[in-house]
């Protein structure tokens, strides 16, 4: 029986986002954000929590590799 996905609170106290890295570090990596973390109006709470364990080497470049095609 699968888990439910907790999702967790940012510092601001709201329900995190989750996102996808689409980075060269870490694609297709997910991971949890505060809603306002970009925001250029409001003080974001810089909340940031990796959803995904790290990337092998291996999946890395085959990643990058699907990307560039």
């Amino acid at each position: 029986m699968d888990m439910p996905e907790v999702i967790p609170a940012c510092y601001c106290g709201n329900p995190a986002k989750l996102n996808t890295s689409w980075s060269n570090d870490n694609p297709g990596r997910r991971f949890s954000g505060c809603k306002k973390f970009c925001s250029a109006f409001r003080k974001p709470c810089r909340f940031f929590s990796w959803f995904d364990p790290p990337l092998t080497p291996r999946l890395r470049v085959v990643l990058l590799g699907l990307l560039k095609k």
